[in-house]
């Protein structure tokens, strides 16, 4: 009889502590894509970024991620052309915080190492000057073919500065108060056909 009654108060004290409710924490985080959709396949020179930006603050490098960011590049050939440039500019870079503190981030583009900024264009291919354009190779021994041709490239992306509130700079992104910054990068592209 004592088995007994010790085995029934040990399925008593299991069942007791089977049915205890666990407790944890949730988190729940929304990730969201930019889209649109463009075709024009008739211009003479077209440019399409392949992708969106998105950067991450890692609390590890006190920073924002790097980003490759991919375009693609078409020309329609000049059939009397002796020469071809292509060049970009920087337009537009800065991404501002979506609430009342006006927070911005700065994004620095990147080609091959060399910077594009707003004030001077650079060179990506320059045929007479034996700039061949990297990836974009193709494009500066075909500029003067008839018909259309493309090719890709990247440019680097990263955030090389930041403010406070939209004039205060900060050197130490950790001090950036959270959120999320919105913006647009524009790049214009300029492409020259000469012709003796």
């Amino acid at each position: 009889m004592k088995n007994i009654t010790l085995a029934l108060a040990a399925v008593a004290a299991f069942a007791v502590t089977g049915t205890a409710q666990a407790t944890g924490t949730t988190a729940h985080a929304l990730a969201t894509w930019s889209a649109t959709a463009k075709k024009d396949a008739s211009s003479k020179l077209i440019v399409t970024p392949l992708g969106s930006l998105t950067f991450e603050y890692a609390e590890g490098i006190k920073g924002f991620n790097s980003l490759k960011g991919l375009f693609d590049v078409t020309i329609e050939g000049e059939g009397t052309a002796t020469d071809f440039k292509l060049t970009s500019k920087l337009v537009s870079n800065t991404l501002t915080q979506l609430d009342t503190s006006g927070s911005t981030l700065e994004v620095g583009v990147n080609y091959n190492g060399t910077a594009i900024d707003k004030i001077a264009e650079t060179t990506l291919i320059d045929v007479n000057r034996g700039i061949l354009g990297g990836n974009l190779g193709i494009l500066a021994s075909t500029y003067n073919q008839a018909g259309r041709t493309s090719a890709q490239d990247q440019f680097t992306f990263n955030i090389i500065g930041a403010t406070a509130d939209g004039t205060v700079a900060v050197t130490d992104f950790s001090t950036l108060p959270e959120g999320i910054w919105s913006g647009e990068v524009s790049v214009e592209f300029n492409a020259t056909w000469t012709t003796n």
